[in-house]
């Protein structure tokens, strides 16, 4: 699926069919500024939108994926072949973006998790030896709330991680 040629098409479509890159961002639930990088060849629309984004311009998936009007009487088995191909293609690079993201988000947050102790013992250790006074009980539960925090946010990322396998 070539970004250019498909946004070449998309523009021609909506322009044909009236609508602003607004009202077509309205009617797939996205940004203007989405359309508008379609448009441009800068992206591709997300494999879960093709279907949608081909019927608010009324037409065919295979069209839409080939960047080009194509007559009913001529669509071939190896073109409707090579556009699932491209298909199921987008949606294993989409499916592994995702993850990889979602895995430098887990490492983030160890690393803050691993800076939040460490500030904790720092504060910890000042205070007993050159304050020579208890550990603060606000300095404690701030810490304390502080790493649960983070630690919800792990355990709701590695679910979302969980459900990408």
């Amino acid at each position: 699926m070539d970004a250019i040629k498909t946004g070449v098409f998309i523009a021609a479509v909506r322009r044909e069919r009236n609508m602003t890159q607004a009202e077509l961002a309205a009617r797939l639930h996205v940004t203007d500024k989405a359309v508008s990088k379609w448009e441009r060849g800068a992206g591709l629309p997300d494999i879960s939108l093709i279907e949608p984004l081909a019927a608010a311009l009324d037409v065919s998936v295979l069209e839409l994926m080939q960047g080009r009007r194509i007559p009913a009487e001529t669509v071939r088995h190896t073109e409707a072949a090579e556009v699932l191909t491209d298909i199921l293609g987008m949606a294993k690079h989409t499916r592994a973006d995702k993850r990889s993201h979602l895995k430098q988000a887990d490492r983030f947050l160890s690393r803050l998790l691993e800076a939040i102790g460490l500030l904790f013992l720092l504060c910890s250790v000042y205070c007993r030896t050159q304050l020579q006074t208890p550990i603060p009980l606000w300095l404690t539960i701030s810490a304390l709330v502080l790493a649960a925090a983070v630690l919800l946010a792990k355990c709701v990322l590695h679910r979302a991680v969980g459900n990408q396998t």
